[in-house]
């Protein structure tokens, strides 16, 4: 009984002080903004990076048209490994680029982080996912700074520049967009473009596909969804593209809600 009674007296004093420890250890999580906070932070952050920097204009991006769609209808009967989403550009971020032995300039990408809230065609398994989009253009290396243009060729800078490609050029943050991506050839941009050293996964980064005519764009506060080449959009000299004014449409009719 006496055992009983000194056993029951050593458990009544292990369990406080264990309860006691374990409050005393627990650590609170950090408590994630909302949405909409977020996306302002990120958007001034952003601004702050670049409010400062020349912005140097290329029309540079092309793609092979031959696969290219021309409906919404088309878009939805896509299944292989590309997808067309609707998805809302969360962040930006500077990518380093170096100068690799593949080419005689320096790639020059930005990381833009996007939530999917839609699934227009291919398979669901991006569906509400947040994944990383390659864009091409951004801001450059101090050490790898250039412009170029057909008629002038390489132009090299001393000081970073913001290269905007205006036949793709970088969505707004907190814009929503539609656009057609695929996965990334990981092995060749791991070692060469260095993707991994920027805050790319395998498994969550894709690259857009024909933007320059299969990407839209509804900026904050816009009404309705825009071609995002801004050759196009602003009706100035663009490459010599079929481009289907009703497809625009169709986007608007049925994704601007």
């Amino acid at each position: 009984m006496k055992k009983s009674l000194l056993l029951i007296m050593l458990l009544a004093i292990i369990f406080p002080l264990s309860a006691c420890s374990s409050k005393r250890t627990k650590v609170s999580e950090p408590q994630k903004l909302p949405e909409s906070q977020q996306i302002a932070v990120n958007s001034k952050k952003w601004e702050e990076q670049t409010k400062d920097l020349a912005v140097v204009h290329n029309s540079q991006y092309s793609d092979d048209y031959a696969g290219s769609v021309h409906s919404v209808a088309d878009f939805k009967k896509i299944n292989s490994e590309t997808w067309v989403i609707k998805a809302k550009v969360l962040n930006l971020g500077k990518v380093i680029n170096k100068k690799h032995s593949a080419s005689e300039l320096p790639p020059v990408f930005t990381r833009g982080e996007v939530k999917v809230d839609q699934v227009i065609g291919g398979s669901n398994k991006l569906n509400k996912k947040i994944i990383n989009l390659v864009f091409w253009g951004g801001i450059t290396s101090k050490d790898n700074s250039f412009s170029f243009t057909s008629n002038k060729g390489i132009k090299k800078f001393d000081h970073p520049v913001l290269i905007q490609d205006d036949n793709a050029p970088l969505p707004k943050i907190g814009s929503e967009i539609i656009l057609a991506i695929q996965s990334v050839d990981w092995p060749y941009y791991s070692s060469y473009e260095h993707l991994d050293e920027n805050g790319f996964k395998e498994d969550t980064t894709f690259q857009p596909v024909m933007a320059n005519i299969h990407f839209w764009v509804k900026e904050p506060g816009a009404k309705e969804f825009v071609l995002n080449n801004s050759l196009i959009k602003n009706k100035q000299d663009a490459s010599p593209i079929i481009i289907e004014k009703n497809m625009t449409d169709e986007i608007n009719q049925e994704y601007n809600n």
